[in-house]
């Protein structure tokens, strides 16, 4: 039977108090970065179209109209793949870093009594 002092209650809500800062500090971490990058691929594809409007406003005929739209949504695939693949990178590094912020808590309560 575990012995519960008021320095073990001690430490371990001051590891739940370190460790929820931590996650929280990651997780604020990665909504601001999510944000700050479909904002930048949203920006990016809105400049896309209005330019590829713009191309199509140019255009001489249906064919040159017809390429420059192509060209947009080729772009737009282009973009949101990368997004996509960026968003997910993130999110599997958040992971690993909460992993290793509550696998330590795990492991440090699994630990047997010196």
């Amino acid at each position: 039977m575990t012995d519960i002092t008021p320095d073990k209650v001690n430490d371990l809500l001051e590891s739940a108090i370190n460790n929820s800062s931590e996650a929280w500090v990651a997780q604020s971490k990665y909504f601001d970065d999510l944000v700050k990058r479909n904002v930048a691929s949203f920006t990016a594809l809105s400049d896309a179209r209005i330019e590829s409007l713009k191309e199509i406003g140019e255009s001489q005929n249906f064919n040159q109209a017809f390429e420059a739209n192509i060209a947009y949504e080729q772009s737009v695939r282009a973009e949101l793949k990368k997004m996509h693949e960026e968003n997910t990178r993130a999110w599997d590094e958040l992971q690993v870093e909460l992993s290793a912020i509550y696998i330590a808590v795990d492991s440090e309560e699994e630990a047997p009594p010196e």
